[in-house]
């Protein structure tokens, strides 16, 4: 079987034809489709990196306060009592005939902590009188603070208030 020339001609040109649309379909197309889905995609993967950074770094603030906070439960003196602290502090307010209850409950939060709660209900107390025992128990320099606070017109005299204050303080269980 003779080709002419032209016969040639038209099978080269099909031959390269044939190997061009290959070339593309095989090699550039998916190339292309490739770009294409990864200019979409890296931008959605960049700010999914950038808010995994950002909770990375919240993890390591909270991580630090959680050290910090545990380093200052250890140094705390292991005899220390809630419930006296609150009936000193009572008692250098001078609120003591004020108060109506003082109880003391202790929950343990994991197997290493435990968190002593004091609740004191005054009565009769005046805005300034609170205030001042608020203070005392923020500037004291235990482990202790109010975790809830109510305070309601006392019934009697609208001029004074009844309160509920609840002290918190969290210990390290010995082991």
């Amino acid at each position: 079987m003779r080709l002419t020339r032209r016969e040639h001609w038209l099978a080269a040109g099909l031959a390269v034809f044939v190997a061009a649309w290959a070339l593309f379909a095989l090699g550039v197309r998916p190339a292309l489709e490739r770009i294409e889905t990864l200019s979409r995609v890296i931008p959605e993967e960049q700010s999914e990196l950038e808010q995994l950074r950002t909770e990375v770094a919240e993890y390591v603030a909270l991580n630090d306060r959680l050290r910090g906070l545990r380093s200052e439960m250890a140094s705390q003196e292991k005899t220390f009592e809630l419930l006296p602290f609150a009936e000193s502090l009572v008692q250098g307010c001078g609120l003591t005939k004020n108060v109506v209850t003082m109880k003391q409950q202790v929950r343990r939060l994991e197997t290493d902590y435990y968190e002593t709660v004091v609740e004191i209900e005054m009565e009769c107390l005046t805005l300034r009188q609170l205030l001042d025992f608020l203070l005392k128990i923020r500037s004291s320099k235990v482990l202790a603070s109010t975790k809830r606070l109510y305070i309601k017109k006392n019934v009697k005299n609208t001029d004074l208030l009844d309160s509920v204050v609840e002290i918190h303080n969290l210990k390290l269980t010995q082991s």
